[in-house]
């Protein structure tokens, strides 16, 4: 599938895009130690790439941008050959493409060093290129694999997107974001422990302190294997869910937050204009988004590993889910 036959994006995923080198180990490498990897693979990768494929394969229409080096060229098709618009990725000739180093133990964990390269290129001009064929109410998703992220909101609110907001991975810069601008926040509990400055908070007890924290209208905490949280505000309501984890075999967890991101994002775009208090179907999403994920758990690699609309469905048939 090219990029031609999908219509003009409504969603904009201004992301990181890496070249990931997974290597297979029986244990995190230790301080001092030499450790033999038993097995290396090479994957396209970066949380906001990863977001792209998962939207996409959710069935959005996306565009990409982003920043890559002489190197980067591979992952320009990559996502090409997914139908995403790459018409707002700039090539940089004297920078290397961001990339990571990626350990996965036998129980499936895994442990990422990263280094950010053409990711932390991004300026004021580049923006206002990205965003010059943006209308007010698109839709702009943004992770924390990029620097300048006050330019990227003043951007954003210049041209008045909705903004979906995942600060991952979590950093002191993040802290600084207006989140009161957002249209949706998506959070892990490091994350939202970071943003609200504090260590003990956990379960309910986190999720009602990152509401109170900020007036998005759709808050989103991921908990791993235990599920997510929703709590949503949209339509005068205020209603709040616990979406549960679905059962999987897993393999590889490295992309299963971008995946649950890309296909929440679906969820949240398909139900902008929902004036349902209870929120329906934005839950039914996101337990779909939640199923997504769990597939995506059960192959190796990232941006691989991340399922297509049409699979998660053949998923939900075997289980006799309805959404």
């Amino acid at each position: 599938m090219t990029s031609n036959t999908r219509p003009e994006a409504r969603v904009i995923n201004l992301g990181s895009i890496n070249i990931d080198y997974v290597y297979q180990v029986p244990h995190f490498v230790r301080p001092g130690e030499t450790l033999a990897a038993t097995a290396r693979a090479v994957h396209m990768g970066g949380k906001g790439l990863n977001q792209t494929v998962a939207m996409a394969r959710a069935g959005l229409a996306v565009a990409h941008a982003g920043r890559v080096g002489p190197d980067g060229g591979l992952l320009k098709e990559f996502l090409e050959a997914e139908g995403v618009d790459v018409s707002a990725i700039e090539t940089d000739p004297s920078t290397p493409s961001g990339h990571t180093v990626i350990q996965v133990t036998p129980e499936a964990e895994n442990s990422i060093l990263y280094f950010p390269g053409t990711n932390a290129g991004i300026t004021p001009a580049f923006l206002e290129r990205a965003f010059a064929s943006s209308n007010p109410g698109d839709w702009l998703v943004i992770q924390n694999e990029l620097n300048g992220l006050d330019a990227i909101f003043k951007a954003a609110e210049k041209k008045g997107l909705r903004i979906v907001f995942n600060p991952a991975p979590w950093t002191d810069a993040a802290a600084s974001v207006p989140v009161e601008r957002v249209e949706a926040l998506i959070v892990n509990e490091t994350e939202a422990r970071g943003m609200l400055g504090e260590t003990e908070l956990s379960g309910e007890a986190l999720m009602r302190a990152l509401t109170e924290r900020t007036a998005a209208p759709v808050v989103i905490l991921t908990e791993g294997s235990r599920g997510a949280r929703v709590c949503c505000r949209r339509a005068g309501g205020g209603v709040s869910a616990k979406i549960p984890c679905w059962p999987v075999e897993a393999v590889d967890t490295t992309g299963a937050g971008d995946t649950f991101t890309g296909y929440a994002v679906r969820a949240l775009v398909e139900t902008a204009e929902d004036s349902d208090p209870e929120a329906k179907a934005l839950i039914s999403g996101l337990r779909f988004a939640a199923l997504a994920a769990a597939l995506s758990v059960t192959k190796p690699g990232a941006a691989g590993s991340i399922p297509t609309r049409a699979e998660v469905e053949a998923e939900a048939e075997k289980r006799g889910v309805v959404f």
